[in-house]
């Protein structure tokens, strides 16, 4: 049966119900959540074997060198090998490097040189994994259907965050770092086993003629050059990443202002992924009845006037309830800004353009742990939250100054 008459078949079912697409965001699910359970043990680890916050940051950041170094020859061999095969012994491989170091800790052998090595191997498998469910992920779902299933796709973000930092804080406690790292390794190998069964290819078609690597990273990036709406997006995307990036400090500073205890900083992220859940089961029904232009600018204006309000937050209960609501905006403008990109980018250079957004993406990422640090050091947490609204505010004008918008359907 061809993928086209599966997808066509699939159309009318609800996403919940379909094999394939619940085969990849199933295996998701669960490592990402033995990713945010080792993610609690990790710094606690090399805390305790080192007594450095700066090496736990270290180590923590070796996986975003890694992606960096392999992002782009990651792209090109995802568009010419098998996505399945890769994502298969990608999380395999992820999965025995997560084991090793539960194995270390169970015979008390793991040195802090162990982890560094161990997370440059495991990024690398990530780096390969991730690209391939990014560029499979359209595979399984008709485009029709894309806008709900990225929506489903960001409710598993959100169940991640929600239940994987308190159960790995409560694994640590009750049985140490070994037992937290062997649940990660663990979830690796569930997510091999479940994409091992999607039964449609997630390919790309094969061209006649190969050319050569980097001819292929050439192709890729003169055609995203030639695409100054989508050039736009990633640039938005990564203002959005900026803040994203340092809210979780500036939260935990915030409450910290307010006396809150280590359990209920746990609680305020725990309610913010509640917002999450909940904007991402009610955004693809917005997403159909509007434009993108409309979509974005309601999104960016929302998360202005939300954000604002962390300056009056005069207790750590409405601290909880601002986050739940930034949180809840979130799922929309990434479904808004994922379909747009199915749609434009082609299939057969899918890997190669997300090693190049991502790219931009990771680079904001890091620049917003630096700077928020920074802005709470010098600056403290008011002009923190100044700085950060002003730039959500100057996103939203220049998206609105933005012509290529308005000329986009979605």
């Amino acid at each position: 049966m061809s993928k086209s008459h599966i997808l066509s078949k699939n159309m009318n079912k609800s996403l919940w119900k379909q094999r394939n697409f619940m085969l990849l965001w199933s295996g998701q699910l669960v490592s990402w959540i033995g990713t945010e359970v080792s993610g609690i043990a990790l710094p606690l680890v090399v805390l305790a074997l080192t007594g450095s916050s700066a090496q736990a940051g270290a180590v923590a950041a070796i996986r975003g060198l890694v992606y960096v170094c392999w992002a782009i020859p990651a792209g090109v061999l995802i568009d010419r090998w098998n996505r399945k095969i890769v994502m298969v012994i990608a999380n395999l491989g992820s999965g025995l490097a997560m084991g090793s170091i539960a194995l270390a800790l169970a015979f008390h052998s793991l040195s802090v040189i162990q982890l560094y090595i161990i997370s440059a191997i495991e990024g690398s498998f990530f780096v390969f994994a991730n690209l391939g469910r990014f560029a499979s992920f359209p595979k399984v779902v008709s485009k029709e259907q894309f806008p709900a299933a990225s929506a489903q796709s960001g409710t598993a973000d959100h169940i991640a965050l929600l239940v994987g930092p308190p159960l790995g804080g409560l694994l640590y406690q009750a049985a140490g770092g070994f037992i937290a790292f062997f649940v990660d390794s663990l979830s690796y190998f569930i997510n091999a086993f479940s994409i091992f069964f999607i039964n449609i290819p997630l390919g790309t078609k094969t061209p006649t003629e190969r050319k050569a690597v980097h001819h292929e990273i050439k192709e890729a990036i003169v055609w995203f050059w030639h695409q100054p709406l989508l050039r736009f997006l990633n640039l938005l995307t990564a203002g959005r990443i900026i803040l994203s990036a340092g809210l979780y400090l500036l939260i935990i500073v915030l409450a910290k202002e307010h006396h809150a205890s280590s359990l209920f900083i746990g609680a305020i992220f725990a309610i913010g992924a509640g917002g999450g859940i909940l904007g991402s089961f009610i955004s693809a029904k917005i997403h159909s009845r509007f434009g993108m232009k409309q979509l974005l600018l309601g999104v960016l204006l929302l998360s202005f006037l939300i954000f604002s309000l962390y300056a009056i937050a005069i207790n750590n209960f409405l601290l909880a309830g601002i986050t739940a609501l930034f949180y809840a905006a979130d799922p929309l403008y990434n479904v808004t800004i994922s379909s747009y990109s199915v749609k434009i980018v082609p299939d057969e250079m899918r890997g190669r353009v997300a090693s190049l957004t991502r790219l931009i993406d990771l680079g904001a990422n890091s620049f917003g742990f630096f700077i928020t640090g920074d802005l709470l050091q010098y600056l403290g947490s008011r002009w923190t939250i100044g700085v950060f609204a002003l730039m959500l505010l100057l996103l939203f004008i220049a998206t609105e100054k933005n012509r290529n918008l308005a000329a986009t359907k979605m």
